[in-house]
Order: C-alpha cells, then structure tokens, then sequence
C-alpha cells in the first residue's frame, strides 16, 4: 500500500470512529447525516459507506424513538393510576381508579400541660398533663355525588363518643346537603378547626360550644357557595343530646343560619382578605339546666359564669353574632360580637360577648382561607423543620382580648357577672402535620368566684399537636 493510500484509509478510519461516536448520542443524531453527506461529496467515504452508515443511524433513531415512546406510555399510565393505592396527601387512605370511591384515615392528637400561678383546690383542674383531643376516623366518597364523614373522640377529659357523623350530598358547590352530627353554620371562631385556631382554646364566648354557641349537633343543613368568595348555611338542629337524657324528646329544635363573604375576593382582589360574616339561631332551650357552661381560656375555673334564670325548658332563645376578619400577607386582624337572649313569660335574660385578636406568621407566611366555606384553615409553612435542610417551619405570635357577660344575678362567692381574659400566644409549625404552642392566659372575674374566691386566673399551657 502506498504512502497516499495508508493516509487515505487512516482519514477513513478516523471518520467512521467519528460517525460511529456521534452515533452513541441521540441529542446529535440529526446531524448524523448531514456530516456523511459531506463526507461523501468530498470524496472521504464511498457511496457503499455511506449506505451502510446512514442505514446503522436511522436502526438508532428508531431504537431511541421506541425508547422515547416505551417511557411516555409508562409515565402517563403512572399518572393514570396515581389515585390508586396510596392518596390523601397528609393521610392514608384508599381510591377506585377512577375516582368514584375512596376512603381516606384521618386523626389528630392534641396533648396538653397546664399549669396555674394559684391553687383553687376542687375548683380548679389540677395542673399537669391532659390528653386534649385524641380523635379518629375517617372520611371518602361513593361516587362522586356523595361524600361521608365518621370522626371518634377518645380524649382523656370525656366519655369516647361520636365526635363527627354524616353524610353530604356534594355535587354541586352551589347547593349541598348534610344530614348527621356535624358543626352548625355559626362563628367563623367556631367553624375554624381545632388543628386550626389560633390559640390553643378559643375565646371565652366560644369555650362554650353547647349551650351559647351551637357547636357540633345532629340535624341537617343546606349549605354552598354560589360564587367564589361567598357562602351561606342553613340548618335544622335537634340540639345537644344528654348524656343519661339521650332521647329525642328532652331535646329542642333550632335553626341556624349563616352567610359570609370576602370582600376582596368579590372585587378581584387576590392578596387581601376582608371577611364579613352573620349568623343568627332561633329555638327553644332543650333541658332546664341550672349550671353555666363556662370555662376559662385556661382550661382551669370552670362554671364561674351566672346561670340564666329563664334557661329552662320551653324557654325561647336566639343567639347572634357578627365576624369579621382582615388578612393581609402574614398578618391577620380577626373579631366577633356575640348576643345571646332568654325568654321565659315574663323572664328574660341577656348574655353578650366579644373577642378581639391579631396573629403575626414572622416567618412570611399568608394566612390560608377558604372562598367556599369562608373559614381559615392550616398555615403551611415556607420551609418545613429539618435537621438535615436546615428548615425552621412557621413560627407565629398571637394577641387576642375576650370578654363575656351576663344581666342574670350572680351567686356570691360562686359566680359572676362577667369576665375578661387577655392570652398570649406562640406557635410552631414544624411541617403539615405537626405544631407546638404555648399560651399564657390572664382571666379577671367581675366578682370573686368559686371556694377560694377567686379574683383572677393566671395559667400558662402548652401542646403537641400531631394531624392528618
């Protein structure tokens, strides 16, 4: 072979190892045969190379092509299937693969220390732990028409009882139907959730989630949001059931209603909340009860509240309130008046109270609130806690003001007219499902109360919150 010849085959060689390379990478493939065609015009190659190239590049564009298409098909099919198995994001649950039926587990535990600056010995919960809410259960669709819900409470401060059950007919938002035991459309306090609320009870108005505000009872409800931004309830209750009176006939009926809108929302205005809510009650009273349901923020003087002399039973009773709440980026503005009034003959009796708060998320959080159900819900946080990322969560401080009383004559050194309480708030939330808070609360009674009469309470409590 001559000197010429050795430099050709080399210049051949060198080109096909080239092709061969470039062959190996599909993001240059396309190039592929441009490059031959050239090799071939200039002579580098002969036609029965080139055939043989060209035919070994389009044998690897197919074999890619079908790669492509084998790992299109297994991702869709993938999505396709995601609701199977395994769903609820912050929860187990099980789905149909289309959709129509799923049941969801959902639970929350609420484990709390109290504590007490004085000791008003049997009137007082004694300091120490408390097993706050231990609740489980669980909820789906059959359908997608239907939803149900079915929630147990086991807490350590009550009998296990039904917490939550019904049934919603839910296919359209516009107008729903809820037949069961469930939380009557009344305050935006109260209709916030538990794992929710800002402080680790509610204000003094809303502690009493039986007698003065209508919490959770058996009846039925339409209820919906015709557009985005405002929501309306309406319920028929058949009132709370007594333990050891649970029968049909010691219980009253009410009705119930509310509507609410956010303001903002209505005019287009995503980054503000500016929430207006009324709700209203009529009935009767179901029992005669001579005892207040009352109870401090502090969760310690229980019952220091005068009883209405017109709650008994048959008596007339309407309850009212008015909400209202602003939020805007990490902060929020939140209140509520409340009107209760007794009316037995002659005999009438008010009951009147408030709440004032504010809540600050100093890690940058937005307040999360719903346009369908006109509520506030889980504050989810910017960066969860994690040792290994350096994550810190959502921290949040809380001010709120309470006050409530009453025209009904107070029993010396037993009860009073009227009370106050101040509580200060921190919140950790370390991801979805978890949250750390710790409140002081100051309480100031109108009169002394209870044994020890009791001027103030002062109590200092803290929780672990676990969810999904």
């Amino acid at each position: 072979m001559t000197k010429s010849n050795k430099i050709a085959a080399t210049r051949i060689a060198i080109a096909v190892a080239a092709v061969c390379a470039s062959l190996a990478m599909p993001a240059v493939a396309a190039d592929n045969k441009a490059l031959l065609d050239l090799m071939l015009k200039k002579g580098t190659i002969s036609q029965a190379e080139y055939d043989q190239f060209a035919e070994s590049a389009e044998n690897e564009a197919f074999k890619e092509k079908r790669l492509s298409d084998d790992v299109s098909k297994l991702n869709k099919a993938a999505e396709k299937s995601a609701g199977a198995g395994l769903v609820a994001k912050n929860g187990l649950g099980i789905a149909s693969s289309n959709g129509e039926y799923s049941v969801n587990f959902t639970g929350r535990i609420h484990m709390d220390y109290r504590t007490f600056s004085q000791n008003a010995g049997a009137d007082q919960s004694v300091s120490g732990f408390s097993l706050r809410r231990a609740r489980l259960g669980f909820k789906g669709n059959v359908t997608k028409d239907f939803d149900y819900f079915f929630f147990g409470d086991f807490s350590s401060e009550k009998d296990a009882t039904l917490d939550e059950g019904y049934i919603t007919y839910s296919a359209n938002k516009e107008l729903q139907v809820r037949a069961g035991k469930f939380k009557m459309p009344f305050s935006l306090e109260q209709l916030t959730s538990s794992n929710n609320i800002d402080f680790m009870e509610r204000s003094l108005v809303g502690n009493d989630d039986k007698e003065l505000i209508p919490g959770k009872q058996y009846g039925a409800m339409v209820f919906g949001s015709p557009v985005s931004g405002a929501s309306y309830g309406l319920a028929y209750s058949s009132g709370n059931f007594h333990k050891g009176v649970d029968t049909a006939t010691a219980d009253r009926s009410d009705f119930i209603g509310r509507v609410a809108v956010n303001v903002a929302e209505l005019n287009g205005n995503k980054d503000l909340v500016t929430h207006l809510g009324l709700g209203y009650s009529i009935g009767k009273i179901d029992v005669t009860d001579t005892d207040s349901n009352s109870a401090t923020e502090g969760k310690g003087i229980s019952k220091f509240l005068a009883a209405t002399t017109a709650r008994v039973a048959g008596a007339d009773r309407t309850r009212g309130n008015l909400e209202a709440a602003v939020a805007y980026g990490p902060v929020k503005v939140q209140g509520e008046y409340f009107d209760f009034k007794y009316e037995n003959g002659a005999t009438v009796n008010n009951l009147k109270g408030s709440y004032l708060s504010a809540v600050w998320n100093i890690t940058g959080e937005s307040h999360n609130y719903s346009n369908s159900s006109n509520t506030f819900g889980w504050i989810k946080p910017k960066s969860v806690f994690s040792t290994a990322k350096g994550g810190l969560g959502a921290w949040q401080v809380g001010l709120r003001y309470s006050t409530i009383e009453t025209d009904a004559a107070a029993v010396a050194n037993s009860t009073t007219q009227g009370a106050d309480a101040t509580t200060l708030g921190l919140t950790w939330i370390a991801n979805d499902n978890v949250r750390f808070m710790a409140n002081y609360v100051v309480t100031n009674f109108d009169t002394a109360v209870k044994a020890a009469n009791l001027t103030r309470e002062k109590a200092f409590n803290v929780r672990a919150q676990i969810s999904f």
